[in-house]
Formats: structure tokens, sequence, C-alpha cells
């Protein structure tokens, strides 16, 4: 078992499990007749869809107590349908770690950027959403857009294809938007759609900005918008690229 503190959550119904959380908030469950640890959920107490939780704050935290195995999540099992990407537990985490430290490498940005992009373009929609992917260049031997979003079309009668939508070039805070801008025409060039045509998105620390391309020439769709100070405006672009697919051949 890990190393560090580890916290005691309490034992599951029954008496037969005690349930534990090591420092990095992995919980394990600990067999009180054999002693032995495993970090899988007991047989039979997993959760199930129709199960009952109650909220429990007597460790000082919300979390939610399963009525029928007394488990413990610190993450609500039945969370409200969130009104925007913010509402996104997962986008928050990677938000505040780059708020808190500017400075982040660029990977980090990118996080922030790859979760929002799925919140949007969803598998169950068709799409598709890879990062680094690489393709070949006009003028250079090798593009890789930091991130592309696919879709996935079936023609009549045939095989599905996959599409480029949107290419994606992503930077750490502080970076040229020019010479951001620049770099992401050049992917264009790379585009497998026949027709030439892709929207792109520049990403700079937490700003974007929309684009769309035909034939390699770049035309921005809006001004620099902020991750979290400009929520409808980029949900408006988002949605905008949706409702009206670049033509794919």
């Amino acid at each position: 078992m890990a190393t560090g503190p580890h916290h005691e959550i309490g034992i599951l119904v029954n008496g037969v499990w005690k349930q534990w959380s090591t420092s990095a908030g992995q919980d394990y469950y600990e067999n009180l007749t054999t002693r032995k640890t495993q970090f899988e959920i007991p047989a039979g107490w997993e959760d199930a869809d129709s199960e009952t939780w109650q909220v429990d704050t007597s460790k000082g935290w919300e979390q939610w107590r399963n009525v029928r195995t007394g488990r413990i999540r610190r993450t609500n099992p039945n969370p409200p349908a969130p009104h925007t990407y913010l509402d996104r537990e997962n986008i928050q985490t990677h938000l505040r770690l780059v708020e808190r430290t500017p400075e982040s490498q660029e990977y980090l940005y990118r996080r922030v950027m790859m979760a929002i992009l799925r919140y949007f373009f969803k598998e169950d929609e068709g799409f598709d959403v890879f990062q680094e992917e690489s393709r070949g260049e006009t003028s250079q031997g090798e593009s890789r857009p930091d991130m592309t979003v696919l879709k996935i079309t079936a023609r009549p009668g045939g095989s599905t294809y996959a599409y480029d939508y949107c290419l994606i070039e992503s930077k750490k805070a502080g970076e040229s938007w020019d010479a951001t801008q620049d770099h992401l025409s050049r992917h264009y060039g790379g585009t497998e759609n026949p027709s030439r045509e892709v929207y792109g998105i520049v990403q700079i620390g937490l700003c974007i900005r929309f684009f769309t391309a035909r034939n390699g020439v770049l035309t921005a769709q809006s001004g620099y918008l902020h991750v979290r100070d400009d929520v409808n405006d980029i949900t408006a672009g988002m949605e905008n690229m949706k409702r009206r697919p670049p033509l794919f051949q």
C-alpha cells in the first residue's frame, strides 16, 4: 500500500470491511477478519444505479454515504446536470491549477482545452478528440496540431470515414498570438479534407480565439475570449461550429 498518511473512512455494512483513503485520495478496503487490503470495491458492495445516498459531514467535509452498503464517496453520485462547461469538476480541476500557477507548463493548459473540447464534441454525437496528431504539411516536413477534433461520418451504403473538423494550436500563457496563429495556418496545409475547409482554435493560456480556414487562408471568427470570463461567447462559438459543419468534400 502507498506510503504517507492514511485516513480511516468508515466500516461498511455487516462489519466485514473497513474503508480507508490514501493521502492521494485513493480508496482501499481492509478485510477486518484477514487484515488483507485491496483497492477493488468488495464484491456485493459495488454501487448500483438505484442506490440511495445520504450526505455525511461527520468528518468535517461533505461526502456521500451509500445507505445499503455504507460505502463513502467524496464526489456527488447524482450531480445536477451542468449548466455550462464550468460546472464540470474535471474542467474546474484543470482550470484551478493553472489559475493558481500561471507560469504552468503548456501541457497543463492543454488539459483545460482538451476537457472543454470533450464537453462539447461528444463521441455519441460522432466526434473524436485527439492530441498531437502528426500529418504532412505543405511548407515543412511534418505538422502536429496540438489537438484535433474529428467527425465520423457514414456514406450511404458505405463505410465510415473520419474528417478534420477543428484543428487546435495551444500555448502556455505569455506566448505570441501572431506566431501561434501562423503556426496554426501551416497546419491547415496538412488537412486531409478534400474541400480544404476546417475550423480552428488558437489557445494561449486561458484565452482562445475561433477561426475558419479555406485553402489555407485563416479568417478570425471571434475576438480573444477568456475561458472563465467569457463562458457564453465560448459556448456560442463551439455550438456554432457544430451547427454549421465545414464542407468535407
